[in-house]
């Protein structure tokens, strides 16, 4: 038996520069790990024929069968090896769903993190990558975590510094946002992207800022192309911004396609302030801070 940190992640950049003839988005994007996440503890016992079960403790909303991605990474790791046993996966969530803190993803990551590891390591960071392209864009970050400049639909990753040491703060309400039907938003706003979007200097910035650890100064480079529509539909990411700014936030920004809103605090002490007053209002927020790669 094997436990992992399924580590959420934020978007401090993220941008889309084309539409593909397939329908999926290139983007931009600088994606950092931080420290809210699920805890997922793996067991696996070679037999005749394969048994995948999924248990999930703080939400009971998610599915344990394969609709969940993290099922289906087990399922994808022995397929892989060529294996066949009880694969049992426990899942305790602290990363709120449909929020754009790729918690199912990291979820999946962790699983197969934890396979890999009960097996001997057999398979490389990037073998494990292969696998986790195949269950969806952002795993190969969530196995990797820390700090990276992603391209293409999300899975060409480069390795950056980490964002310099901060506060965190991160919440969201209650309703949840749908990518497919986010991105579908977009496409109509900005014509189906035939024309390419800004030439993303800010990303460039903001990275050499990281480099040199300036965090506030890296703080005006944030960009969210996603903010354009979700805020005028989501009534709750401009009362969380508000609130984050009124207590001392450096920036308030969305991640991923929403709802969540993260918060940048230099000192602890208004981090804590703001997210007692977020919760006060009812919405889910939490403390944490920036985390380092898992493995390369």
């Amino acid at each position: 038996m094997h436990t992992e940190r399924a580590n959420a992640k934020i978007n401090t950049y993220l941008n889309i520069t084309f539409r593909r003839p397939d329908g999926y988005h290139d983007i931009v994007s600088v994606m950092q790990t931080v420290s809210l996440c699920d805890l997922v503890t793996v067991d696996f016992k070679p037999a005749p024929q394969s048994n995948i079960t999924l248990s999930v403790s703080g939400n009971g909303e998610l599915p344990t069968d394969c609709r969940n991605l993290a099922w289906r990474a087990a399922e994808r790791f022995l397929q892989h090896m060529h294996l066949t046993g009880t694969v049992q996966i426990m899942i305790q969530k602290h990363i709120p769903m449909s929020a754009g803190l790729a918690g199912g993803s990291a979820d999946a990551a962790a699983v197969l993190r934890a396979l890999n590891h009960l097996c001997g390591e057999p398979l490389t960071t990037e073998e494990l990558c292969e696998i986790g392209l195949c269950l969806g864009a952002d795993v190969p970050f969530c196995i990797r975590g820390g700090a990276m400049l992603a391209g293409g639909v999300g899975e060409v990753l480069k390795r950056i510094c980490d964002m310099p040491s901060c506060t965190l703060v991160i919440a969201v309400g209650d309703k949840g946002v749908s990518t497919p039907q986010a991105y579908a938003a977009l496409d109509e706003k900005y014509g189906f992207f035939e024309e390419s979007c800004q030439q993303n200097i800010d990303v460039n910035e903001l990275i050499e800022l990281w480099r040199n650890d300036a965090l506030s100064a890296s703080c005006s480079c944030f960009y969210n192309i996603f903010e354009d529509i979700v805020s005028e539909e989501n009534k709750d990411v401009n009362i969380i911004k508000r609130i984050l700014r009124e207590n001392g936030a450096r920036r308030a920004m969305m991640s991923g396609s929403g709802p969540s809103v993260f918060g940048v605090f230099e000192a602890q002490s208004e981090a804590e302030q703001a997210c007692f007053v977020l919760q006060e209002k009812g919405y889910k927020a939490f403390v944490c801070h920036p985390r380092g790669q898992y493995t390369e």
